[in-house]
């Protein structure tokens, strides 16, 4: 005798379309349909930004370099008068730089401070390995992703 299944009908048992929660089994499209109902909470999220940092030291810097070039332009041709109009122009900012303790807050104020010292190491005299190394290392710097 053959073994025949014969579904059972009625109105105790439940449709053909809820045996599959029933028999253990889930169809792949109610779980495809339940996983899209869900809110989408692992999205696409943008990259931060790179927050700009204020960075004092590039402004003692820039203020340096400005009261240097304004030096340089007006400064009178006597050397008494230089030495007064040195006092008002780049002086106040080199007292700043001179005196400076803190480290850079950001990469741009670290290559800052070493083109000043490439600069300042032009016009005054340095060992002959600090050029160099400090070439070397702005370099390696201004190389550096932002």
């Amino acid at each position: 005798m053959p073994n025949t299944r014969i579904p059972a009908a009625g109105e105790a048992m439940p449709g053909a379309e809820g045996m599959h929660i029933i028999t253990g089994r889930f169809s792949r499209r109610l779980i495809l349909a339940g996983i899209a109902s869900l809110p989408a909470t692992g999205g696409a999220v943008a990259a931060p930004r790179a927050v700009p940092v204020k960075d004092p030291l590039i402004d003692a810097i820039a203020a340096l370099r400005a009261g240097l070039e304004d030096f340089n332009r007006n400064a009178p041709e006597d050397d008494d008068e230089a030495e007064a109009y040195a006092e008002v122009s780049y002086g106040p900012p080199m007292a700043v730089i001179e005196e400076w303790e803190r480290p850079a807050a950001s990469r741009q104020g670290a290559i800052e401070a070493l083109r000043l010292v490439l600069d300042e190491m032009s016009s005054f005299a340095a060992s002959p390995t600090v050029p160099p190394l400090v070439a070397a290392a702005l370099a390696y710097l201004e190389g550096m992703p932002s």
